[in-house]
């Protein structure tokens, strides 16, 4: 079996590394993507708001997509 070369880890490769190890942990991915997810919603009901002339928290009522 051939020797496999061990290579030296370039400052770039270092960084790449420690990058992925933490931006790849789900104790880093799971809250930004509810922090996102939140983030989009607001966004959505803010843009509401500006563009309608009515009320954004009653559109469910008016449109009869809840039961009172």
């Amino acid at each position: 079996m051939a020797d496999k070369k061990q290579y030296e880890k370039t400052p770039f490769r270092k960084y790449y590394e420690e990058f992925c190890e933490v931006f790849g942990h789900p104790l880093w991915m799971i809250p930004m993507m509810l922090i996102s997810m939140f983030f989009f919603i607001e966004v959505l009901h803010t843009k509401y708001h500006v563009d309608a002339e009515s009320d954004a928290h009653g559109f469910c009522g008016r449109t009869m997509l809840t039961k009172y």
